[in-house]
């Protein structure tokens, strides 16, 4: 989990006041906010290095999938991110322009290639939502053309375990089929669940404790609070 103090929110001096600034009419209110917000973001990235570093990776695409088709790789789970495909020179004509969150490949005695996009959470706008799933089709057509795998494309919402919530979620764009938990991403991984839940509620005390100090340092928000105490104490 990434945690609040790593933040710095939105550069006011370059980008002007931010929407929860505007919001709730305080400077250094909105930029805690903001921050708290940059911290969500960054989650996402967060999550997929604790995946990556607990499988098996693929350092270059293109010669992972050439051993695979001269026999040279006959079992394992392969994980391919990102940052890997955008270094392919056999297929960069094909996924010009879309890049999955990351690609997992099953050599057994069959060939799989399990195209997903990792999401921390579960709801989505209806244009986000459309995109991506056009995205997850074009490049599982044109990518499983040229590969000796049978492909398919997933949406994976990590940390929500019910595929009916993920699918109202993401606007019923997706069939359940197409849809994937955090459990069963990790089974597909061989990495423990429960172990990435466990390491990143460890960071939720630290972000709890920080926020609320943070937030009393704010003079008119204490001054707030007092006053609801007062108020309270003498109804």
């Amino acid at each position: 989990m990434s945690k609040i103090s790593n933040q710095q929110g939105r550069n006011v001096q370059k980008s002007g006041v931010s929407g929860y600034t505007r919001t709730v009419g305080n400077d250094a209110l909105g930029q805690l906010l903001s921050r708290v917000q940059a911290c969500v973001i960054s989650n996402g990235n967060e999550l997929e290095k604790l995946l990556i570093n607990r499988c098996s990776t693929i350092d270059n695409i293109d010669i992972f999938i050439e051993k695979v088709t001269r026999s040279e790789i006959n079992q394992g789970t392969f994980l391919c991110t990102k940052k890997i495909l955008k270094k392919t020179q056999d297929y960069k004509h094909v996924i010009k322009g879309i890049e999955p969150d990351m690609i997992i490949f099953i050599v057994s005695d069959y060939r799989l290639c399990k195209i997903i996009e990792l999401k921390d959470g579960d709801t989505f706008d209806t244009k986000k939502v459309k995109g991506e799933k056009t995205n997850l089709v074009t490049f599982s057509e044109k990518f499983g053309a040229k590969i000796p795998f049978s492909t398919d494309y997933y949406v994976c919402c990590f940390n929500q375990n019910n595929k009916e919530i993920i699918r109202e979620g993401m606007k019923n764009e997706f069939d359940l089929e197409h849809i994937m938990t955090g459990r069963e991403l990790c089974q597909l991984l061989n990495i423990d669940y429960q172990e990435i839940i466990n390491i990143r509620k460890n960071d939720m005390e630290e972000n709890f404790n920080y926020f609320i100090e943070e937030l009393l340092k704010i003079p008119e928000v204490l001054e707030k609070i007092n006053q609801i105490i007062v108020a309270s104490e003498n109804k």
